[in-house]
């Protein structure tokens, strides 16, 4: 058997398709068109992968995301087919790997077909805190610490061997071979480390390729007689006395510096296992209830756990002093869930108000503020509030003003509000130091909202533009130009690219314009999959760590 056909390119394909909800960049038609000739894209694919020694990945799209402390974090987006690749190499592995048993983060899912690759990480997450809870009662001291920059620092040759290690007896030795040789020249064009270092984070494959890595400190804890959990880069260790704790953390950190990996010192204590029993239960048990009630199916219990999400959300807010980010945004993540159903009635009015005040205070929760706002596409409050922000100095963030132009193409934007909506996307999308993000959202929006003249001179932008992404967005934006100009445009751009092309073509296959795929699904369908809508996961990420 060759590698292209062990690897399964269309299964890896639509589940890229569930990974994308985290995308740092997101895909401005969500790679509806390349699913549009889904059969010719993946026999092509197959040619670049024969000979694995000459494949040659291409440059990812990269945007920084800032992160709680207002640091930043670099966020990488590859392209569409070295994704694919990706995906399709982690889902040949998964089958042949099981985590040890003290790691709770990325639990593969039991049905190897399912369009998820893991098991829902609030679910993991609840899990892990459970086993913490336990262990916390049976031993008096806890050490907890955190790896820093975890994806950053994982070193490509050291997770190749870790793969050899791992797969040679289970795969064909030329099979593993061509897959090292393709994981290898995935990642080199993928880092930004001149050390050969750093995978992308916020993507399925690599949080499988993550616990692959992390593989070895496991079974090097547990088999020491260690009591060890871990939850990604989250590690605690159970002991009996403090001298215990400070000789575990020592090993812990000497095995990481062998592995190229580092401990956050602010992130890591010797802890009485007391503390966190009570840290453990404040908003856990809150969760855990709200998650049946929401997940049981019954709408008396829906309703009763959206009365007590309302009275947990008032407890975190409430909390001033001891404000927990985490618990917010799992909160905004839930309402968002009632608000697609049809449920919450008057306190969305509060919640929407408290999400607006921390777009300043929380920019690195502004992709699950935007998916919960976007319930809401006639407020103009929301519109208004969210217009004083890109406008004032706090706008700092590209990545944050992408997402925030995304939820202006998802409104319905005020008559009152259109001409400073129209003045605001002008202005980005022909500032030169614009992220090319930004620009692209700004092109879009401009073109949802204008007239022909504007979409004539959107279209005049696409021939001075460099970045394939936001010549395809051209191509979107301009959808509602009279059928023969537009049609002929299109024409005119054909061998530009092949992604422009299969733009062009999916767009005019449209039977309505289209500007985006935000789509909730209605009802009380308050479920995992919701089988008649195509964008149950445009809803965006159920995670809420």
């Amino acid at each position: 058997m060759s590698l292209t056909e062990a690897l399964h390119l269309k299964k890896a394909f639509r589940r890229l398709r569930q990974d994308q909800r985290d995308d740092a960049w997101p895909d401005v038609v969500g790679h509806r068109d390349y699913a549009r000739q889904l059969e010719v894209n993946v026999e092509h694919l197959k040619d670049r992968i024969g000979d694995a020694t000459s494949y040659q990945a291409s440059l990812p799209l990269s945007i920084d995301l800032p992160k709680r402390g207002f640091t930043l974090r670099a966020g990488t987006r590859p392209r569409l087919e070295d994704r694919i690749l990706y995906q399709a190499v982690a889902d040949l592995l998964a089958p042949h790997f099981q985590a040890e048993p003290c790691v709770y983060s990325n639990r593969l899912s039991s049905n190897p077909e399912s369009p998820r690759m893991f098991v829902r990480g609030v679910r993991l997450w609840l899990q892990f805190q459970d086993q913490q809870a336990a262990l916390c009662r049976e031993y008096p001291h806890m050490v907890e610490t955190d790896i820093a920059a975890y994806f950053d620092y994982i070193n490509h040759d050291l997770l190749v061997r870790r793969i050899d290690d791992l797969f040679r007896d289970r795969l064909e030795r030329a099979i593993l071979n061509d897959i090292k040789v393709l994981l290898k020249r995935l990642w080199t064009r993928w880092s930004r480390s001149p050390h050969r270092s750093g995978i992308p984070q916020v993507n399925d494959p690599s949080s499988f390729f993550g616990n692959l890595y992390l593989d070895e400190l496991d079974k090097w804890m547990c088999r020491r007689g260690y009591v060890f959990l871990r939850y990604v880069d989250d590690m605690c260790v159970f002991v009996s006395d403090e001298p215990s704790a400070r000789k575990a953390l020592a090993d812990l950190i000497v095995k990481l510096r062998e592995m190229g990996l580092y401990v956050v010192s602010k992130k890591t204590a010797v802890r009485e296992s007391d503390e966190v029993l009570n840290e453990l239960g404040e908003g856990r048990r809150q969760i855990d209830a709200i998650e049946q009630g929401l997940e049981s199916g019954v709408p008396d219990r829906i309703e009763a756990a959206s009365r007590q999400l309302e009275s947990f959300f008032d407890e975190v807010v409430e909390d001033a002093d001891n404000f927990n980010d985490r618990h917010f945004r799992y909160c905004v993540n839930r309402f968002k869930r009632l608000a697609a159903s049809g449920l919450g009635g008057d306190m969305h009015s509060r919640i929407i108000g408290q999400v607006l005040e921390r777009l300043r205070d929380m920019p690195d929760a502004t992709d699950v503020f935007v998916d919960y706002l976007s319930m809401f596409p006639e407020d103009d409050r929301v519109q208004a509030s969210v217009l004083d922000f890109l406008e004032g100095p706090y706008n700092v963030y590209p990545w944050q003003e992408m997402h925030l132009l995304e939820l202006l193409i998802r409104c319905r934007i005020s008559p009152a509000l259109l001409d400073r909506t129209m003045g605001l996307a002008r202005s980005i999308a022909c500032t030169s130091r614009s992220h090319r993000a930004c620009a692209a959202k700004a092109l879009l929006l401009w073109g949802k909202n204008g007239d022909y003249a504007d979409r004539r001179e959107i279209r005049s932008i696409y021939y001075n533009e460099s970045s394939e992404d936001v010549r395809r967005t051209i191509v979107v934006a301009v959808q509602e130009m009279q059928k023969s100009e537009r049609d002929n445009f299109y024409r005119s751009v054909v061998g530009t690219s092949h992604a422009v092309n299969m733009t062009a073509e999916y767009i005019q296959s449209l039977s309505a314009p289209t500007y985006h795929y935000y789509n909730p699904p209605p009802g009380l369908e308050l479920v995992e999959f919701y089988e008649d809508s195509d964008d149950l996961d445009d809803l965006g990420s159920e995670y809420f760590l």
